[in-house]
């Protein structure tokens, strides 16, 4: 089982809006524009190529989460610019995005900065 490791370090303002069920993932290089929206991260052991897998698992601090689907970029981004974007459910009729993955439960936790995102292989 392999484990990778990440600490937030900062939230976006608009990181986390209620009326959405989604949170946005992105390293230090994040644009300005782009931090805003997003919850920068950085790895605190190398990540690797295929990260997420139907299957694994994604916790934050110690609640756990079950990846249902991938976009198919969603490996790719995560790998080189530690962007995803992760949705806790999905409307009907919605298509997930390619850089995009859908996880369960459909509950989008509660983070801070300092808190530990681990990918779970």
């Amino acid at each position: 089982m392999n484990k990778i490791h990440s600490d937030i370090i900062t939230i976006g303002d608009l990181a986390y809006l209620d009326d959405y069920n989604i949170l946005i993932l992105f390293n230090e290089s994040a644009p300005d524009e782009l931090k805003e929206v997003s919850i920068i991260h950085t790895f605190k052991n190398e990540p690797q190529q295929q990260m997420l897998q139907i299957g694994s698992k994604i916790l934050f601090n110690e609640i756990e989460y079950v990846v249902e689907e991938i976009g198919t970029k969603a490996n790719e981004n995560l790998f080189q610019l530690g962007h995803v974007s992760l949705y806790f459910g999905l409307e009907e009729g919605t298509d997930l995005m390619p850089g995009s993955v859908l996880l369960s439960p459909y509950v989008k936790p509660e983070v801070k900065a300092g808190d530990t995102i681990t990918f779970i292989k």
